[in-house]
């Protein structure tokens, strides 16, 4: 891995990480890997395997591919900002939650479109 894109996913590692206020400890315990190895990841000075990477991001609550792209780039959107907004709000949710949450929106607009169709 080049030392540029391993500046890019410590960045990236360090933001979320800062985004739900851990600290380099709290992420290296709930990640089962060493605090100054999660140090070193989010400098680019060390090489991290893929299944650091999926570590860290489930430790994070975060799609590893958030690690690897950049959602400031407009090329990067896929979606528009409300879209992004949602999908990054139900990607830190647990497997129960997400459920429950389609299951809300399902009836929402089942309801929606009944009243319309009147």
């Amino acid at each position: 891995m080049d030392n540029n894109l391993r500046k890019k996913i410590g960045s990236r590692i360090r933001k979320y990480r800062l985004q739900r206020n851990l600290t380099q400890e709290d992420l290296a315990e709930k990640a089962n890997l060493h605090p100054t190895f999660i140090a070193h990841i989010e400098l680019g000075r060390k090489v991290c395997s893929i299944k650091s990477l999926e570590k860290i991001a489930n430790a994070l609550r975060i799609p590893i591919h958030l690690l690897f792209t950049d959602p400031q780039k407009p090329s990067a959107k896929l979606y528009d900002s409300t879209t992004q907004k949602l999908i990054s709000m139900i990607s830190e949710e647990s497997d129960y939650n997400k459920k429950l949450l389609i299951s809300i929106a399902s009836s929402l607009f089942k309801r929606k479109n009944y009243k319309s169709l009147k």
